[in-house]
């Protein structure tokens, strides 16, 4: 018999050795998903693509649905973790994908996603399951629809919620894990332990360990951001939990942010929703004696929601901050988390003509680490304009977009160029200085 690696005189031989490799490959990876609760926070190892998600089945193309392997971490974090009843907590989700492709990558185009809820059970001492934001797959995956399968996937993801233990709850060490309702997707357990208010009432349980979550946990309220885009296809959201954090005054009403974390040495692309906004509108990003202002605002009084930009300093402490939206009416404070840097999105080049108020024209930005779904910020000193109907659409790292500009021309407003900002999905945001001339002129 000769070996497999001789040459190979005829097409039917060639077929059966293709064939043989193609098993092979197939053998080598995990028939089956497998969830642990290992001390490295491994709560799935398995088939990329295929147990992961019912949205990472759904591909485009003549090629076969994409094979290879997927490992998902997480892990659960109480802040503190010993807490009297009556005081506020923090609950941290940190989950953290790698997964890599081996065969059938080439052609295949994702057509569809979905979010994820993970929830925490503390039923045993507030009664009630606590949902964290959803989790779309775009943001864990870093895939959007539209975006071709790459070949290897590194990205982690925060959640946060804030609770307030009930002044009834009894003192004992309670063991709690995050999951996702109807998965076999957990965390491992960990423990939180609620004092007694004094020492003769100090620590007088200890819960059962492992109690299976609840099978039936209630559907987060969920409220879509106002949006004149028709066919938008991933819609922000106002997650439901968010809105008791943030303190108003006065007249200012700010319903939440999105996103509400990001990476220290990052650009974030931060959408406030709400409403009275007046101007002048001014954001600062606080924590203890630091402040970080936020630029190329883009507030309207009419308008349910405004944008900022903001620089996060590579050594900006970790952990929960204030963003401060202060207008001449009122103030608010939401809180947001600064986390590991977050994979910028990069612009390569961008191909626009001359824009006038007039007609609606085509630009295509051409770059890398794009995920939807993408914004596009146009701006100078003198103009702010973000909301584009219909949204950009993203094909293989190529960004295309129709704009016209429809954004208040005031007398201020002159010729000149526009700088061109990327927002992704989890608001990592580049810019591209000086990239689109723009006239005032409509006879050009």
């Amino acid at each position: 018999m000769k070996p497999m690696y001789a040459k190979c005189n005829s097409k039917k031989e060639r077929k059966y050795i293709a064939v043989f490799f193609s098993l092979l490959i197939l053998l080598i990876l995990p028939v089956n998903g497998t969830v642990t609760e290992q001390e490295n926070g491994i709560i799935f190892n398995g088939p990329f693509f295929e147990n992961y998600g019912q949205g990472f089945s759904n591909w485009s193309g003549d090629s076969p649905i994409p094979q290879g392997t997927l490992l998902l971490k997480g892990s659960l974090k109480f802040v503190p973790d010993e807490i009297l009843p009556g005081d506020e907590i923090e609950c941290l989700l940190d989950l953290s994908v790698s997964a890599m492709t081996l065969t059938g990558k080439d052609g295949a185009v994702l057509k569809n996603t979905q979010d994820r809820v993970w929830s925490v059970d503390t039923s045993r001492f507030m009664n009630k399951t606590v949902n964290f934001p959803v989790v779309p797959d775009s943001e864990l995956l870093g895939i959007g629809i539209g975006s071709q399968v790459p070949d290897l996937i590194n990205r982690d993801t925060k959640r946060i919620i804030s609770m307030t233990i009930p002044d009834t709850a009894k003192p004992g060490v309670y063991p709690v894990r995050a999951f996702v309702n109807g998965t076999n997707l957990r965390t491992k357990v960990v423990n939180l332990t609620i004092i007694g208010n004094n020492e003769n009432n100090s620590i007088n349980a200890t819960i059962e360990e492992d109690t299976p979550a609840p099978t039936e946990i209630p559907t987060p309220e969920i409220t879509i951001a106002p949006d004149s885009g028709a066919d938008r296809q991933n819609t922000d959201t106002q997650y439901a939990g968010m809105s008791e954090k943030i303190i108003n005054e006065r007249n200012l009403h700010v319903t939440s942010i999105y996103p509400y974390s990001g990476g220290a040495g990052n650009t974030m692309g931060i959408k406030v929703y709400g409403d009275h906004f007046a101007s002048p509108v001014y954001v600062t990003l606080v924590k203890n004696n630091q402040g970080i202002d936020a630029y190329n605002y883009c507030f309207e009084e009419n308008q349910k929601y405004g944008v900022v930009m903001i620089d996060i300093p590579a050594d900006a402490e970790q952990g929960i901050w204030d963003l401060v939206i202060t207008t001449r009416d009122g103030k608010a404070t939401v809180p947001f988390e600064v986390t590991d840097r977050l994979i910028d999105p990069e612009i390569i080049s961008i191909d626009a003509p001359l824009l006038t108020p007039d007609e609606g024209k085509d630009i295509t930005i051409s770059g890398k680490q794009m995920m939807e779904p993408c914004e596009i910020l146009l701006a100078n000193e003198d103009l702010k304009w973000f909301s584009f109907t219909p949204k950009p659409v993203l094909m293989h790292n190529t960004l295309k977009i129709r704009v016209k500009i429809n954004a208040p021309l005031s007398d201020e407003v002159t010729s000149g160029q526009l700088d061109l900002s990327v927002w992704n999905g989890d608001g990592a945001t580049s810019t591209y200085e000086n990239a689109v001339s723009f006239s005032t002129e409509t006879d050009l």
